[in-house]
């Protein structure tokens, strides 16, 4: 099984498929430009989530200890989906 990512072998696919009368590069190009955003966005959520729980941890009064932080979940929730395992 390949674990190369559904848009980047979407962009492959559409590289090997030589049509003249359409622009399949351009289509391949913006997936994997696309795909590389993504994965800078995926690592700043990653870094906001790191900055959010010390923030929210360092000043308690953001929430209570024992609940979860609001912030954070959106943020796992938003990496989850994006990973696709929400």
């Amino acid at each position: 099984m390949s674990t190369q990512p559904e848009a980047l072998r979407l962009a492959d696919f559409l590289d090997d498929q030589y049509d003249p009368s359409h622009n399949l590069e351009e289509a391949a190009d913006e997936l994997r430009r696309l795909h590389a955003v993504n994965a800078e966005l995926l690592e700043a959520l990653r870094l906001t989530s790191i900055d959010c729980q010390y923030l929210h941890h360092a000043h308690k009064d953001r929430h209570l200890l024992f609940e979860e932080c609001p912030v954070v979940a959106r943020i796992n929730a938003a990496i989850a989906k994006a990973e696709g395992q929400a």
